[in-house]
């Protein structure tokens, strides 16, 4: 089911007039934007000055100073969701030119799946969205150059990855995230790195691209795919661990390698659910 999808990767790309505009995840509501300007905001001290010395202060005063900190909390805010804005339409651009439409859309729904289930577990939305929007950098890297660049970043490859380089394209797409777009963020490369076979240890941010990738709504309406679903919105290792249990079974029936760190996170994700069985056969709805 990961990386299956043919229609995913029709070889007609489109501009950025074509794509479909999703909600703004990056963006602060205005519920935790008075938090975030009042803690953002540093005054120098000044020198101490004798009791004696300083006047009593009038209750205005306080109300001015708290204005101060809220006005430039505030300016802060908007230099930040512009700066994002910013950083997603030179992205957009960037994708445009690299990857077909089809892929495009498909890294716009893993983009918003991100940031919904960021809210729902929450995990920080703005990370999601970026690493959601940055997970397929390097898709459509030829073979060649995909191994050049993870040797050149010292990786060590696995066999599976020298016999399949398809596979290098999450690691390799967190190098372009870093030295194309300059995102330092360590969560979220670590989100872009592992959205394909997964880590065990993996981060919350991780789990989250990870299925994101896996069950954004192109991928399909099947019965599994609509209770990994609703698994992913519950307990995200849960949906890890049957998320990485429906790939194998993919895998296995096709007679492909298997790479052991999807074995890993997969074992990794079980030890930490409380292992109820997992019925596929369940009628479920979509969820709006």
């Amino acid at each position: 089911m990961r990386e299956s999808d043919p229609n995913l990767d029709s070889p007609i790309a489109a501009g950025v007039k074509h794509l479909k505009p999703i909600k703004q995840p990056a963006k602060l509501t205005s519920d935790n934007a008075s938090l975030v300007a009042l803690s953002s905001v540093h005054r120098p001290s000044l020198p101490e000055r004798p009791a004696s010395a300083r006047p009593l202060p009038h209750p205005s005063d306080a109300c001015g100073a708290a204005s101060d900190l809220l006005a430039a909390g505030v300016a802060g805010l908007d230099q930040e969701v512009s700066e994002r804005s910013v950083l997603r339409e030179r992205i957009l651009t960037w994708l445009q030119k690299n990857v077909p439409n089809s892929r495009l859309q498909h890294i716009l729904r893993v983009e918003q799946m991100s940031a919904e289930l960021a809210k729902r577990h929450q995990v920080d939305v703005a990370q999601a969205a970026l690493a959601g929007l940055t997970h397929d950098l390097a898709k459509f890297f030829k073979p060649q150059r995909l191994l050049q660049m993870a040797q050149a970043e010292g990786l060590t490859l696995d066999p599976v990855e020298l016999a399949n380089p398809h596979l290098l394209h999450a690691a390799v797409g967190a190098i372009v995230a870093r030295d194309e777009f300059g995102i330092g963020d360590d969560a979220v490369l670590d989100a872009i790195r592992h959205h394909t076979l997964g880590c065990p240890g993996m981060s919350a941010l991780s789990c989250i691209v990870f299925l994101a990738d896996s069950l954004e709504p192109g991928r399909g309406d099947s019965l599994e795919l609509e209770a990994l679903r609703r698994l992913s919105q519950q307990d995200l290792h849960h949906a890890v661990w049957q998320t990485c249990d429906e790939s194998l079974r993919h895998l296995l029936a096709r007679s492909q390698q298997i790479h052991p760190r999807m074995v890993l996170t997969r074992n990794w994700a079980l030890a930490l659910t409380d292992k109820k069985p997992f019925d596929k056969k369940l009628p479920v709805s979509r969820t709006p």
